[in-house]
């Protein structure tokens, strides 16, 4: 899928030397310089061209760690499958002869095994006899260079059946039908005869008086030395008739007229007419000579086609051309119902009192060879005796993706349908193939996203407004809240667990998903999430980056990038932030924390933690952003999918701005998960809610961690005497804990009022680094 990693380069305070690495010295400035694209493409862009997922961890407390292979996720785009080619060509009476695509194949009915044909390889479909044959032989003519026809039968259950008889070129049009091979004689006047031909010598048929054949014989099946032919009267109206042997006479059969759909059994002929408007099955026994018994059909469309087989008392028929195979019982247990949906073709079998093979599809719509009996019971059984093979297509297209806390979403178009699929790629260091999460109806890029404590953000449009809804929750059948916005055609610019970005109209919404209201509403600007801090570029302060508390309004900080543009786009990962003046070609990292910067690429770049991935013409840069300020080449992805658009983030690659995770699609549209970044932040508290004071009320503190934590514990003790007052407990979360508290100790009793402590432990789940703590005071007042 793409080339493997071929060497590291790491930058440390020391030098690193291992068998796995090779470490270059990478130095930068402490304080911000602006770079060009053109700086930045050599200072992120040296180096060998690498590529995922193979990784490196970072250094720890006991030395550097091996070059590790990573693990990857791949999620294929959604195919669309189909019944692939399927052809019924023959029955026997143990077996089938089909065609799927490929070569021949023979299954028997006992058992639905399927096995090749080598014996009729090179032979053309249309020169297969079209036929059952009660010895299972599979047989099909072969023109000779001396004019003349050969007649090639294969046994597919014993082939001591199997032979190859020729036929002379005076013998015109042979017409095999089970063991009969009848052929016409030009008798040089414009007349025909017609013969039976076998071991080498001919036969006449001895038609009615003034019955003629022409040049090609009508036959119409055989059974057990009986053969249904047609012929043309001496008043040139259609006659039928059962040619029996040794002497090759013929018995008329009683039809006046037309008829269609002549079949013949072991035990008995049949035949189907119009006459005034009605449509009806003729039954009588193969050698009786009495009145037929006269079976009607409801048909749908009276000047139809009818293909019409008797099974025991019973008739299965179908109108057309694949209509649907109803069966119309005269006698016995069985009542009036549909088969298949829809059929093909099929064959008679001749056996007793007959059976049908077919070809069509059932009700789930699925494609098969069914054979259709009758049962001890008496009823029509049905066999499916084959299925058609289903083959991809076509392929569903990724649309949109995005990754965060350990969930990857992917909108798919698949066949004119468009669907958010969603699937659990853990939270540990190496992405894992977790389970499926529940598909939402499709959504454009940029139209959803997950982060929040309300569950997965989706933007809907009001049918009666045309405005957007904000949509939360992760049960598609019953979202979990909704509310609407003022603008039409948006999108997600950022979430928090409280908060969400949204930008449309020219315009950007602060909204407060918790609490259902707009905070803020600002004229377009740069501006990014972290938690409950808003960073929004100054309009009037250029290279300025303001920090907002979203719960008080207060102005809580400034950033300098040390450039003189105001930003046009901003980026927050933990205490990192990327930004970007894409009209001068100037943008970098800042952490906010220590006051490191590193240079960036102005365009095509995401921020993940402690790396950067940047597009760089038709491959993606990984760039790690080393604690003390180098960086370090995490490979290239070479193989991603191309858009027709200018803007591909979001669309066919994505980062977790909290994980050092990337997700990306391939030309074949699927989706690649890696973790390219080994030496992630720690986990910590960004970012809480704690009263001051606990009243009548309780009290309920709320904590959001950097990352999903693998489990939490808080501590409440009296300050007075430092004992243990409470302590509560918490498995796995992805990024939030909440604590209600009533006041009362651990066994029950009210607290006497006073100062207390909290102190809040948390283990990252990705096993990196150690606890995350957070402590804090409450006076209960109540």
């Amino acid at each position: 899928m793409f080339r493997h990693l071929l060497m590291y380069r790491r930058t440390n305070r020391t030098a690193i030397t291992t068998a796995a690495t090779r470490t270059t010295a990478v130095t930068t400035r402490t304080a911000f310089t602006a770079v060009t694209s053109a700086a930045i493409a050599v200072a992120l862009g040296a180096g060998p061209a690498t590529a995922l997922p193979a990784t490196a961890r970072a250094a720890g407390p006991a030395g550097p760690a091996q070059g590790t292979a990573g693990a990857e996720v791949l999620v294929p785009a959604p195919a669309v499958h189909a019944d692939g080619p399927q052809t019924l060509l023959t029955s026997g009476s143990d077996g089938m002869l089909h065609r799927e695509g490929g070569g021949y194949l023979w299954t028997t009915t006992y058992n639905r095994t399927t096995r090749p044909v080598p014996e009729l390889d090179g032979v053309p479909e249309e020169s297969i006899v079209r036929q059952h044959d009660t010895v299972n032989r599979v047989t099909y003519t072969r023109p000779r260079e001396d004019g003349g026809t050969d007649i090639v039968r294969i046994g597919m259950e014993d082939p001591r059946f199997g032979s190859t008889l020729t036929v002379p070129a005076r013998y015109l049009n042979p017409t095999v039908a089970g063991g009969w091979v009848l052929a016409t004689v030009d008798q040089g006047d414009g007349t025909y005869r017609l013969v039976e031909y076998r071991n080498g010598r001919e036969s006449p048929i001895r038609l009615p008086d003034g019955a003629t054949t022409g040049a090609e014989p009508v036959t119409y099946g055989s059974a057990y030395g009986r053969l249904l032919i047609g012929w043309t009267g001496a008043d040139g109206t259609p006659g039928y008739g059962v040619v029996g042997t040794p002497d090759n006479t013929v018995t008329p059969l009683p039809v006046r007229g037309e008829a269609s759909s002549l079949r013949v059994t072991q035990e008995e002929v049949s035949w189907v007419t119009r006459d005034g408007g009605t449509t009806a099955v003729h039954i009588r026994g193969v050698d009786s000579t009495a009145a037929p018994r006269v079976v009607p059909l409801d048909v749908r469309s009276p000047g139809s086609a009818v293909q019409a087989y008797p099974v025991g008392d019973n008739v299965l028929w179908y109108e057309g051309e694949g209509g649907t195979l109803r069966l119309t019982p005269y006698a016995g247990a069985e009542t009036s119902r549909d088969l298949l949906t829809g059929v093909e073709s099929g064959y008679q079998l001749i056996e007793g009192r007959g059976e049908f093979a077919a070809l069509g599809k059932d009700a789930d719509g699925r494609r098969g060879i069914h054979l259709f009996g009758v049962d001890g019971l008496g009823l029509v059984s049905d066999l499916a005796v084959r299925q058609a093979p289903r083959t991809q297509v076509g392929r569903g297209t990724v649309r949109a993706l995005s990754l965060a806390g350990g969930r990857l979403r992917h909108t798919t178009d698949l066949s004119g349908t468009t669907t958010l699929h969603g699937l659990d790629i853990g939270v540990g260091p190496q992405p894992r193939h977790g389970a499926a999460l529940p598909d939402f109806e499709g959504l454009a890029p940029g139209r959803f996203a997950d982060g929040g404590d309300e569950g997965t953000a989706r933007l809907l449009t009001d049918p009666e407004t045309g405005h957007d809804v904000l949509v939360t929750g992760d049960d598609p059948r019953q979202p979990a809240d909704t509310f609407a916005l003022p603008h039409a055609d948006g999108r997600i610019a950022g979430v928090s667990p409280e908060f969400l970005l949204y930008r449309a109209g020219g315009r950007v919404l602060v909204v407060d998903t918790a609490r259902d209201r707009i905070l803020r509403d600002l004229p377009e600007q740069a501006a990014a999430l972290d938690h409950g801090t808003l960073l929004v570029a100054s309009r009037w302060l250029p290279g300025t980056v303001h920090g907002i508390d979203l719960r008080s309004g207060r102005i809580t900080g400034a950033l300098r990038t040390g450039a003189s543009c105001v930003p046009d786009e901003l980026q927050s990962s933990g205490t990192l932030l990327y930004w970007s003046c894409a009209g001068q070609d100037t943008a970098g990292v800042r952490d906010r924390a220590t006051g490191r910067t590193w240079p960036a690429p102005a365009t095509g770049t995401l921020l993940g933690d402690r790396f950067l991935a940047a597009r760089n013409g038709g491959t993606l840069r990984l760039t790690g952003l080393e604690a003390g300020g180098g960086t370090t080449d995490l490979g290239v992805v070479d193989h991603l999918k191309p858009t027709a658009s200018g803007e591909d983030r979001g669309r066919t690659w994505t980062v977790d701005p909290g994980a050092g995770k990337l997700a990306w699609v391939d030309a074949d549209d699927t989706v690649h998960v890696t973790a390219p970044q080994q030496a992630v932040s720690p986990l910590t508290v960004a970012d809480s809610v704690t009263p001051a004071t606990a009243g009548p009320a309780g009290w309920e503190g709320v904590w959001w961690l950097s990352k999903p934590a693998a489990s939490w514990t808080l501590v409440l003790t009296d300050r007075r005497t430092g004992a243990e007052i409470r302590t509560w407990t918490g498995a796995d979360t992805r990024g939030t804990v909440r604590v209600s508290w009533d006041g009362t100790s651990a066994t029950g009793a009210p607290v006497p009022r006073g100062g207390y402590a909290w102190k809040l432990t948390a283990a990252p789940a990705d096993g990196t680094g150690g606890s995350a703590t957070a402590t804090g005071q409450v006076r209960v007042t109540g």
